[in-house]
């Protein structure tokens, strides 16, 4: 993803709230400020609807009490009045109780209840005033990445905000409102509301709606593969659900419908897991009637390839039927032609999927955009992933042309000089500097903190390479063709056998990329962790990445840093240079316990709960900044950071599903518990109606004298537990 430039508003405090592919971001206080740059509004389709929201009460803005928006779809604003003259009455501060309830639904929906009940001992005629705007801003165009473009301005009547884009599509943000308003001009909206000792209040309706014009031909790939998903998964339970004691005390279940029923006998933990759980499913969007992760509210809620297939691979266990969308999503929109501006190429897996004005108007690569290096090797990765949670070659065989297209693409395209690494070289100039995780200009440095010269390798993405390849070898094997699974374990072995160029023996871990003369760049970076999670180096080197992931540079206390402390470059609240991601550390955790390193794995997993516990209603961020955890009690944000993200969200039950050593074989019909281990703060977990190959499995894990064990397992149909 590309850091967020151009917003002047921190997403710090703001409160999200989303159904389908609406999705509304406002200030604690509800309010979308008139004079102020930044994300905040309805947006619908990269389209803001609302841009403007202005409550005043007696012609003073309401002050905050608090806000919530625990359930991922409804947001609670609770507000009072500071002191007012309302006629000739002085009404004095907090005797007016005002509470906003906002609800998005799909699929255009935004409801509004707005109550007003007063504590003063005279009844009250309380004029009150609600100022409405609609700009139509393209989510492109607010972030900079389209230059600016008069657009016709938008009308208002009766029936709400309507405007015509240069792309022909007209755009309306229809309005309905009980009680009518007494006066109504220009988006202002005057009530006067009768007080005694009750309350009164206003029913607000804005329903969204595109109409007309060329719909963008990225949205509608031909070709598309639009099976109907095997598994269908609602909203979990909110937060506040979750902290609910359950009858006789027991402690409450987590879930995904149609997920596993998750139950620890920690209350901090069971609300993190449930604040994920429920970030997750406010992520779930549509397209093509297919289901996908979008990366993150507010800059990056579409399709992303990298961002969308890790959310997926993260959450196998609590949600297999997203993995199988995703995978169908993208396989549909696999690249099929030479393309500079999109940096499209057969067989690649799409970055970014934009629609809206810029799009249709192809102002934009980004309408279709194909500029990552480490999509394609994912998408096999999940591909393998997701057949040994079904147990089934059947997935695997329907998108085998597209396998055989992104395989292809690895050794024909991805490999740009023949040396056997798979590199980047931007092609498009309104596109993103570099093509791995880490694309932000500067996310790629050298030890100086100079920028790699294109072509590019990334140290991680060879790592993907070589797990795609090990395990696509597996599903060929299984699948009766020998010859081409064993050319494809060759190419593994030799690739593995490169990443030698990648060494560094001073530091004792891997550069974060090889630049076009194969100079390496800095070691200090947390990209060598993926090589662990790929299986795809020694266990003496595994050793001594270790060492440095876990040295005071690199490790804050909260989690592993993007950039190590000491290097020329680093910032502790830099995006790709200093920060700690989630997503970022639950991957290298997974990977050290690959490689027996279960102390650290914990020592992470702990500190990526302890930072969740900390944060505003348990959510992990996009990323938090890497400052020392001894030099502060709480983890501290970063002002650019989505919230909330899906490779975050999933990061706490992909580390929990990993750290009871939950292994999934469903092609041979088992599953296995490898060393399993629990949170420092958990004693037992219980993990009722896992799925696997068709079949349930029951889990309960409790902590001993002698560590972790597998206490009771259960099964249902087909499938074998085996404790290893």
């Amino acid at each position: 993803m590309k850091s967020p430039h151009g917003s002047s508003i921190s997403s710090v405090g703001t409160i999200a709230i989303k159904q389908g592919n609406l999705f509304l971001i406002a200030g604690p206080d509800g309010q979308l400020p008139f004079d102020e740059e930044g994300p905040l509004g309805l947006w619908f389709r990269d389209c803001r609807f609302l841009s403007g929201y202005e409550l005043r009460v007696a012609g003073a803005l309401p002050l905050l009490l608090a806000a919530s928006d625990t359930s991922g779809s409804e947001a609670l604003h609770e507000l009072t009045n500071p002191d007012l003259q309302v006629g000739g009455t002085r009404l004095p501060a907090q005797s007016l109780r005002i509470r906003v309830v906002r609800s998005v639904e799909a699929p255009g929906t935004l409801r509004e209840r707005l109550t007003v009940r007063t504590y003063h001992r005279a009844a009250l005629r309380l004029p009150l005033e609600l100022r409405l705007w609609a700009d139509f801003e393209p989510m492109l165009a607010l972030r900079g990445l389209v230059p600016p473009a008069a657009r016709e301005e938008p009308a208002f009547g009766p029936d709400g905000f309507a405007a015509v884009g240069r792309d022909g599509v007209r755009r309306s943000t229809a309005l309905s409102l009980r009680p009518a308003p007494a006066r109504s001009e220009g988006g202002v909206l005057a009530f006067e509301l009768e007080l005694d000792s009750g309350e009164s209040g206003i029913e607000l309706e804005l329903r969204v709606s595109e109409e007309g014009g060329a719909a963008a031909a990225a949205e509608r790939p031909s070709g598309a593969v639009t099976k109907p998903p095997s598994t269908a998964v609602a909203k979990p339970p909110s937060e506040t659900e979750a902290a609910r004691p359950a009858p006789g005390g027991s402690p409450p279940f987590t879930s995904l419908v149609d997920g596993p029923r998750v139950r620890s006998d920690d209350r901090l933990f069971n609300r993190v897991l449930s604040r994920s759980l429920v970030d997750l499913s406010m992520l779930r969007s549509e397209l093509d009637g297919l289901t996908y992760y979008a990366a993150g509210l507010p800059w990056y809620a579409t399709l992303f390839g990298r961002d969308s297939l890790i959310a997926a691979l993260q959450t196998l266990a609590f949600d297999p039927g997203v993995a199988e969308t995703t995978l169908r999503l993208l396989a549909a929109r696999l690249g099929r032609e030479l393309d500079d501006q999109r940096e499209e190429q057969p067989g690649k897996v799409l970055h970014e999927l934009r629609v809206g004005e810029p799009a249709a108007l192809a102002e934009t690569p980004f309408a279709r955009y194909y500029g990552t290096a480490d999509a394609t090797p994912l998408f096999l990765c999940l591909l393998c992933d997701h057949a040994d949670w079904s147990g089934s070659l059947d997935l695997f065989r329907e998108l085998r042309p597209q396998v055989d297209a992104a395989l292809e693409w690895v050794d024909r395209y991805g490999d740009l000089d023949g040396d056997g690494f798979v590199e980047y070289a931007p092609r498009s100039p309104q596109g993103l500097v570099n093509h791995g995780w880490k694309d932000s200009g500067e996310g790629v440095p050298d030890e100086r903190g100079e920028p790699l010269e294109p072509p590019v390798a990334m140290v991680e993405v060879q790592g993907y390479v070589i797990r795609a390849k090990r395990r696509m070898a597996s599903l060929f094997e299984l699948d009766g063709d020998a010859a081409r699974a064993q050319r494809l374990r060759a190419d593994a072995a030799c690739l593995q056998d490169l990443l030698q160029r990648f060494w560094l023996p001073d530091i004792g871990g891997y550069a974060i990329a090889l630049d076009g003369a194969k100079r390496p760049g800095s070691g200090l970076g947390s990209n060598q962790g993926h090589l662990l999670w790929a299986g795809a180096v020694s266990a003496e080197r595994a050793a001594r990445v270790r060492g440095v992931l876990m040295g005071s540079q690199m490790f804050s206390g909260w989690g592993v840093r993007t950039l190590g402390e000491g290097h020329a470059l680093y910032n502790p609240v830099g995006y790709h240079i200093g920060s700690v991601w989630p997503h970022d550390n639950a991957m290298i955790a997974v990977g050290l316990r690959r490689y027996g390193f279960d102390e650290d794995f914990t020592r992470i997993f702990d500190g990526v709960l302890e930072a969740a516990s900390l944060f505003e209603q348990y959510r992990l961020p996009e990323l938090f900044a890497g400052y020392p955890r001894s030099e502060l009690e709480i983890p501290v944000p970063c002002p650019v950071a989505c919230r909330p993200q899906a490779w975050a969200a999933g990061a706490v039950p992909y580390l929990l599903t990993a750290g009871l050593g939950i292994v999934p074989d469903g092609l041979e019909r088992r599953l296995h518990v490898v060393r399993p281990s629990l949170p420092t703060s958990v004693d037992r977990v219980d993990v009722l109606g896992l799925r696997l190959a068709g079949a349930g499995v029951d889990l309960h894990f409790e902590r001993r004298a002698d560590g972790v064990a597998l206490a009771d397992a259960r099964t249902e149909g087909d499938v074998e537990v085996m404790l290893d």
